[in-house]
């Protein structure tokens, strides 16, 4: 499959990466510098996101995505932004078997507060930021990063699942609404859903596991060729999953189908 990082020309265009320092988040940020975008890499990890910037030529802002007011700050002091890779994430467990007990029983408070205030608030924050300058302008892309755990059933840690799941139907719906409603602007937003990756995400315990059931974990600048495309082909509400070595996979919804529309 080919990287697809020369399929879209993203000169005069604004990005901003979250997560970016490191992973799926570096790679994309590279790839859209490389195809000419103007690029805000951002992280909680400051030296790391300042250092891909750097290396790309663009610039760095630091971002707790969990925090409406620090998303507000760099918005207004970074943007407007032409497209918003909402990528930050983390689990609960790295998806690790439990030595005992079920996956649930034993979350805390703090643990399942923190995965949600990440995985789906930092979603919903960061397009609410974004959508207004996208909106003036009349146009603008929008990817979060939800995974194959969005799609089906991941046993050993439904709390990152639901975030996922959760993830997937806010762009369905999103993405839905600019599809669909006469006199929105052009929007595309749409998710990324990859199977295991190289990331910061997965440790080493979880590792070893993957090996031992030779589960095959993709090198992030094939996720990261698959951003490209979507930019390139902008599906509105659609769901791209990505495994190793192969083409993605497009989930589209009709646009047509709404609930609390009459259907033919």
């Amino acid at each position: 499959m080919s990287n697809g990082f020369s399929t879209v020309e993203l000169a005069e265009r604004k990005a901003i990466v979250t997560g970016g320092a490191s992973g799926i988040g570096k790679a994309t940020a590279i790839a859209m510098a490389g195809a000419g975008a103007d690029v805000v890499v951002t992280d909680i990890d400051e030296d790391g996101g300042a250092q891909v910037a750097a290396d790309i030529g663009g610039s760095f802002a630091m971002l707790d995505v969990s925090d409406p007011s620090a998303w507000d700050r760099v918005v207004s002091t970074a943007g407007p932004f032409d497209i918003a890779f909402l990528n930050a994430g983390i689990s609960t467990n790295q998806g690790l078997p439990r030595t005992e007990g079920d996956p649930i029983s034993a979350l805390t408070d703090d643990a399942y507060r923190r995965i949600m205030s990440i995985n789906l608030d930092g979603v919903v924050y960061g397009a609410r930021a974004v959508l207004p300058g996208m909106t003036e302008r009349g146009s603008g892309d929008i990817i979060a990063t939800a995974s194959m755990a969005g799609l089906f059933p991941i046993s050993l840690d439904p709390v990152y699942g639901l975030t996922k799941h959760g993830v997937v139907g806010f762009v369905r719906s999103l993405g839905n609404y600019f599809e669909s409603t006469d006199g929105a602007p052009d929007i595309c937003v749409s998710a990324l859903c990859p199977a295991f990756t190289d990331t910061n995400i997965i440790g080493e315990e979880l590792r070893a596991v993957l090996d031992t059931f030779e589960v095959e974990i993709m090198p992030v600048d094939h996720v990261a060729g698959v951003v490209m495309r979507m930019l390139a082909e902008r599906k509105p509400g659609s769901q791209w999953a990505v495994e190793p070595g192969h083409e993605p996979y497009v989930f589209e919804w009709p646009a047509t189908k709404t609930l609390g529309q009459d259907q033919e």
